[in-house]
């Protein structure tokens, strides 16, 4: 009976908790709401400190993703000589190259610019009652406008070698939607115990960089012996590259595996990583 008893008693705890997580989550996401036009005013901020005073502005945005494509290419394509398999969905290595980039640099510049993103504002967020949880959020928002001029380029890129593109491009919007879900969590993760732990910067261009390697981005994931493949399931950034890469060439696939996945994987981020980074607001002042 005790044992019982128990049980029940963890049972509610456990249940209680996630009841607290909820509500937690509910308000975070409503003072997001409440502060959409300051958000909005953020986003411009961020968009003019980055190329306001450039001789190209804008264009930036297109030119270092170009630059990291064609270099990418050369190298594994002309000095490596590695060639693609015809589960590839293309011929075309700068294609397929570019159509896995794309969502690798919005995501890693997201969580890369979000470390210090709260440091780089404590007078915002030191002198007055500033709804901090925006920050990470503009400069996410910030990054999908130029993931959007980079997208129009692999569009055309596609256009251009294949004459058309299919139906299944609708998917793309959702694979976004679900890869900044995912992004936003661990930016405010990271963004908050930053202003504790400072190596967090160091840490995090460390896991980047080897996170780069270990998703498919310059290799097909057909390469990886079969007794390692499991380890790329257990890689959120594959289904992400290869939703891409299946939405824009036009591979018939089962998304809904892969997009079932990153939307559980979205959610637990976003409510953790919100979770925590309203529980350490409190002390963020005093940090500063």
């Amino acid at each position: 009976m005790s044992e019982i008893n128990g049980g029940e008693s963890l049972f509610r705890l456990v249940f209680q908790k996630l009841i607290s997580l909820k509500v937690v989550a509910f308000r975070f996401a409503l003072e997001v709401v409440k502060n959409r036009y300051m958000l909005k005013c953020l986003v411009l901020r961020d968009l003019k400190s980055r190329y306001t005073g450039s001789f190209i502005g804008v264009f930036w945005a297109v030119i270092h993703p170009i630059v990291t494509v064609i270099t990418y290419s050369y190298v594994f394509s002309f000095v490596m000589k590695i060639r693609l398999t015809p589960d590839a969905g293309t011929n075309n290595f700068l294609l397929w190259l570019l159509c896995g980039l794309a969502p690798w640099i919005y995501f890693s510049d997201t969580i890369l610019r979000n470390v210090n993103v709260l440091i780089d504002n404590k007078m915002l967020i030191t002198k007055s009652l500033f709804p901090s949880e925006l920050l990470p959020l503009s400069i996410m928002l910030s990054n999908l406008l130029n993931h959007m001029i980079m997208f129009g380029i692999v569009g055309i890129v596609a256009i251009v070698i294949y004459k058309k593109i299919t139906i299944l491009i609708l998917y793309l919007p959702v694979y976004i939607f679900l890869l900044s879900l995912f992004g936003i969590g661990i930016s405010w993760l990271v963004s908050s115990i930053n202003i504790f732990f400072r190596d967090m910067g160091q840490i995090l261009v460390v896991v980047i960089n080897m996170w780069f390697f270990y998703t498919p981005i310059v290799y097909q994931s057909s390469m990886v012996p079969e007794n390692l493949r499991v380890l790329l399931r257990l890689n959120p950034m594959y289904y992400v590259v290869e939703g891409y890469r299946l939405s824009l060439l036009g591979i018939e696939h089962q998304h809904w595996k892969g997009m079932l996945l990153l939307l559980v994987l979205g959610i637990i981020s976003s409510i953790a990583g919100g979770f925590i980074f309203k529980r350490l607001k409190p002390d963020f002042a005093e940090m500063l």
